[in-house]
């Protein structure tokens, strides 16, 4: 029986739906082993599994980034003695030094998306598995998924994974790009179970189980991390949102490590070949899935596809605002545990403005984290790159460049995290040579141009945190 708050995969059906899609390609391409130059992974972030690296037996399914029931743990190790202690200390020598390590550690905190915490609650209600793996000859290895299917695309011969993997873990140490043994010692977390650490495109070994032969395999990269390549976001400044069950906004930081002092911590984007990319990420839980509740609950519409010609058909949403803060509260910049709320329903309001308020609400909500990401690092932005599943939607896409005040390029192509993968297995196998050829096939839809006044956009975002504001500290 489920537990509140358990969010699980079954890793063997994982695998198995990868091994079939690998293989229906291989058919339906009518392709050898010898016809492909390399591979790439890309996969969720920050889910985990714990199985036996010898039999292949698993002692735990995938806890995903969406599990909560580590929730009251998370926050009784954040109170912890130790930590209120590491955050003071390092926050005055922040004040004396400007580290960004050091503002990184004044912040630390456990939310339940980090891995670390999730693995830490998982041993300590599953005692009989903790004794096992706390000693140092276990054959029980720890990994996120990008690493189970490594494993079992090498049947067992590679226990690795990225450096963009790891940082989203909260295990690795950004700075000394080692595993933070601070944190894992104190979570109890030993670091002989944890999978070998590799540069993104590091040679990961080779399948033998597709086309009657061996494949490379050059690539892992997280999915974030592969969708910001994907986009091309090369550069410093670059940016990047993709809105599929949540928003994820990524800002290039370059060869340096940003923090914002509102709790976002670098991450690591990539590393190519030793040379390091970092990146900060601010995430809106709820996207795509409001827009499924919305449709399976509210029964406002059959497909959402639908929901762009509903939202074109009225001029405004009359006064509706919705607040799409479903699962976690409300994140970057507010740290609150606000539920979902609309505000402004009248006996005139139709669904469709409803429809357009929850549209509109997510667009505030990116712009929310794009001001705040701005305000907190000093780097100018004037375009995002926009994609994911929601992004299909040309109202949304208007509605995002108006409420942002910033031109809005949406990839022609809908899959840019598996094109990421691919990009940076290619170019370690020498299919591609240069950056520059792959910006060539890098082709945008089509660039939206804010078309409402400063004046206008000023006017909603205030009364957007105005609404904001109500929202604040209501839960239960």
């Amino acid at each position: 029986m489920e537990k509140e708050g358990q969010v699980e995969q079954d890793p063997n059906q994982i695998w198995e739906m990868s091994r079939q899609t690998i293989e229906e390609v291989i058919k339906n391409k009518n392709l050898s082993a010898s016809n492909i130059e390399c591979m790439g992974i890309t996969t969720q972030r920050a889910s985990f599994c714990l199985w036996d690296k010898k039999s292949g037996k698993l002692y735990s399914n995938i806890i995903t980034w969406q599990d909560k029931r580590a929730a009251q743990y998370a926050e009784e190790m954040t109170d912890k003695f130790f930590f209120k202690f590491l955050r003071s200390f390092t926050k005055i020598v922040h004040g004396i030094t400007r580290s960004t390590k050091m503002l990184s550690a004044s912040m630390l905190r456990f939310p339940t998306d980090y891995a670390s915490i999730r693995t830490s609650y998982f041993l300590k209600t599953n005692p009989e598995v903790n004794e096992l793996i706390q000693d140092p000859q276990t054959s029980i290895g720890w990994g996120t998924i990008d690493t189970w299917i490594l494993w079992n695309l090498t049947e067992g011969r590679v226990h690795a994974t990225d450096f963009s993997n790891c940082s989203a873990t909260a295990m690795l140490d950004p700075f000394t790009l080692e595993w933070n043994t601070i944190v894992i010692d104190k979570l109890n977390i030993p670091t002989h179970i944890l999978p070998e650490i590799k540069d993104t495109n590091a040679d990961f070994g080779v399948t033998k189980l597709f086309g009657n032969g061996e494949i490379p395999i050059k690539c892992i990269v997280a999915d974030q991390q592969a969708s910001l390549f994907g986009q091309c976001c090369f550069d410093f400044g670059n940016i990047k949102v993709t809105n599929g069950t949540g928003s994820f906004i990524d800002l290039n930081t370059g060869n340096e490590p940003f923090a914002s002092k509102r709790r976002l911590y670098p991450l690591i984007a990539w590393r190519l070949d030793g040379e390091i990319q970092y990146m900060l990420e601010g995430l809106s839980h709820n996207t795509g899935n409001i827009l499924d509740w919305i449709g399976d609950e509210l029964d406002l519409f059959e497909d959402p596809k639908e929901t762009e010609e509903m939202a074109f058909s009225v001029e405004s949403s009359e006064g509706v605002f919705f607040l799409p803060t479903f699962t976690s509260g409300i994140s970057f910049p507010y740290w609150d545990e606000a539920k979902g709320t609309v505000f402004g329903l009248t006996l005139s309001t139709k669904k469709e403005h409803i429809v357009r308020a929850v549209l509109e609400g997510i667009c505030f909500r990116i712009k929310d984290i794009v001001d705040g990401i701005m305000e907190d690092t000093g780097i100018s932005i004037e375009r995002i790159n926009a994609d994911g599943g929601v992004s299909q939607n040309k109202f949304f896409l208007q509605a995002l460049a108006n409420i942002l005040g910033l031109e809005v390029a949406h990839s022609k192509n809908p899959e840019t995290t598996a094109l990421g993968a691919a990009f940076i297995a290619g170019l370690k196998s020498g299919f591609w040579d240069t950056k520059q050829q792959i910006t060539n096939l890098c082709v945008v839809d089509k660039i939206y141009t804010p078309q409402i006044s400063e004046e206008e956009r000023e006017e909603k975002y205030s009364q957007w945190k105005d609404i904001v504001r109500r929202s604040l500290q209501y839960c239960f």
